[in-house]
C-alpha cells in the first residue's frame, strides 16, 4: 500500500522549474534611457512609451521623507491628472545618500518612494495599481556618474578607484573617509550627496505616446540651489508621520488580487483541476486548488481522486509576483487500482497531512493578467485504507494505515488574475 500512496502523490506532483521574470514592466530604475523609448509588446497596439527619462521632482532634507511641493512636481501632478487614462503605469523610485547607516538608508529610500506614491495618489486620484514603487537605498550609481563629470573635485581619481574596486557600501565609506583625514568625505556630503536624497519617477504610457510632462532631469539637474549649495525651501506637505504609513491605513486605495488557476501537470495526467488564489494583503495570499479524477481506465484499472490543498503563502516582493514560501494542508479521497493484486480505497477517512513549499510566479505579457507559476513542496500524509481483491465484486481482505513523508505538492500552473481596487476606511 505504501507504494500506491507514493504513486498517488507522484501523480499529483512534478519537478520544480525555475524561471526568471523578464517583463516590460521591469524597467531598471536609475538607468536613464533615451526620450520616448519604445518598449515593443506582443502586438502593435501594446507598445509602451517612456515619457522622457526619469524625472526628479522631489529632493529631501537629511533623514526626511516629507514631500515638498516644487514647480516641477506641480507640473507632473497636472499632467497625470490630464492624461492618467492613457498611462500604463508609473515607476516611483526612492533613494538615500551614503552618509548615515546602511540599514536606515535602505529604509529611508523605501519611505521616500512611498511618500511620493501617496502624494500622487492623493493629488491626482490615479488608481493605486498604476503606482509601482522601487527602493534603491544608497544611490552609489548616481554618485559615480556625476563624479565622472567633475575631474576638478578633490581626490576624484582616488574616490572613483574605490567605487570601482568594491561594491560593498561599508567598505567604500571607510575607504573614502580615510582620504585626507575625512576632508573629501565631508565635501562629498556637502556638495554631491544632497541630490541623492530624492524620489524620482517615470511615466509609462500605452501607444501613442503622451505629451511629455516636463524636461527629463537627473537628480543633480533638478536640484535648485542657493549660494551655499543647499536646496531652496519650498512649501512642505507632510504626508507621513514619524512612523511609516502602511498601505492599508488611511483613506487611500488598496488592491485585492484574485486569480483563477489550472495546473498543467494535472491536465497532462488527465486529472481535472481548478484553483483560486486570493490576496487582500500585499505580501500574503491564500491558494485553494481542487482536484477531481472520476475515470476508470479499464474494468480493473482506475485512479479516482477527490482532493483539496489549501495553502497560505508569503511573498517577499508582492503577492502573486516573484518568489514565495507556503504552508499547506491536504485532504484526499481515493479509490485506486493499478495492478491485478488489489484495489485500495479510503474507508471514509480520507488521506490528510501538511507540508511546506517553495515557488516562483511570473507574468505573461504587459497586462499581467496571465501568469505562470512553478512550485514544489514536501511534508507528510496520514492515511487509512481498505484493500479489495481487484476483480468484479472482489471481497475486502485487508485494512491498514500508515504515514508517508516526501513530496506532497508541485505543479506548473497557468493563471488569470484580476486586480480589484477599493478605498480603505480612515483609521
Amino acid at each position: 500500500m505504501r507504494r500506491i500512496v507514493i504513486i498517488i502523490l507522484f501523480y499529483l506532483c512534478a519537478v520544480q522549474l525555475y524561471a526568471q521574470q523578464n517583463t516590460d514592466r521591469d524597467i531598471p530604475p536609475g538607468i536613464y534611457g533615451s526620450d520616448n523609448t519604445l518598449r515593443i509588446g506582443q502586438h502593435p497596439d501594446s507598445l509602451l512609451v517612456i515619457i522622457g527619462q526619469f524625472i526628479t521632482p522631489v529632493i529631501f532634507e537629511v533623514n526626511q521623507y516629507a514631500v515638498e511641493t516644487t514647480p516641477q512636481l506641480e507640473a507632473v501632478v497636472d499632467s497625470i491628472r490630464k492624461q492618467q487614462h492613457d498611462l500604463a503605469y508609473i515607476w516611483i523610485v526612492g533613494s538615500a545618500s551614503p552618509d548615515g547607516s546602511l540599514a536606515w538608508n535602505q529604509t529611508l529610500g523605501q519611505y521616500r518612494a512611498e511618500a511620493l506614491s501617496r502624494y500622487l495618489a492623493e493629488q491626482t486620484g490615479v488608481s493605486a495599481h498604476l503606482l509601482h514603487t522601487y527602493n534603491i537605498g544608497e544611490d552609489w550609481n548616481s554618485l559615480q556618474k556625476v563624479l565622472k563629470t567633475k575631474p576638478e573635485f578633490p581626490n576624484q581619481d582616488r574616490v572613483m578607484k574605490i567605487l570601482a574596486e568594491n561594491q560593498d557600501a561599508a567598505w567604500r565609506k571607510q575607504a573614502i573617509q580615510k582620504i585626507d583625514q575625512g576632508k573629501t568625505w565631508r565635501k562629498l556630503i556637502d556638495e554631491l550627496f544632497p541630490p541623492l536624497r530624492n524620489a524620482r519617477l517615470a511615466l509609462i504610457s500605452t501607444y501613442p505616446k503622451l505629451t511629455p510632462v516636463v524636461s527629463s532631469q537627473s537628480p543633480y539637474q533638478s536640484l535648485q540651489t542657493n549660494a551655499f549649495n543647499k536646496p531652496i525651501a519650498a512649501e512642505k506637505v507632510t504626508l507621513l508621520p514619524s512612523a511609516p504609513i502602511h498601505p492599508s491605513e488611511g483613506n487611500q486605495t488598496s488592491n485585492w488580487k484574485i486569480a483563477i488557476k489550472n495546473n498543467l501537470l494535472f491536465d497532462a495526467l488527465l486529472v481535472a483541476n481548478l484553483g483560486v488564489e486570493i490576496s487582500p494583503w500585499k505580501h500574503w495570499s491564500l491558494d485553494l486548488p481542487v482536484w477531481y479524477s472520476p475515470y476508470n481506465i479499464s474494468s480493473t484499472r482506475n485512479i479516482r481522486l477527490l482532493g483539496i490543498q489549501p495553502e497560505i503563502r508569503w511573498w517577499p516582493q508582492e503577492a502573486m509576483k516573484g518568489h514565495f514560501i507556503g504552508l499547506h494542508t491536504h485532504v484526499l479521497g481515493f479509490n485506486i487500482a493499478l495492478n491485478d493484486y488489489a484495489r485500495y480505497q479510503d474507508p471514509n477517512h480520507a488521506l490528510w497531512g501538511m507540508g511546506l513549499s517553495y515557488g516562483y510566479a511570473l507574468s505573461l505579457g504587459k497586462s499581467e493578467h496571465w501568469g505562470l507559476e512553478f512550485n514544489l513542496g514536501a511534508g507528510f500524509a496520514k492515511y487509512q485504507y481498505d484493500a479489495y481483491r481487484n476483480e468484479h465484486n472482489g471481497p475486502k481482505f485487508k485494512s491498514g494505515s500508515d504515514c508517508y513523508w516526501g513530496i506532497t505538492r508541485a505543479g506548473i500552473t497557468l493563471s488569470y488574475k484580476w486586480i480589484l481596487s477599493h478605498k480603505n476606511r480612515k483609521i
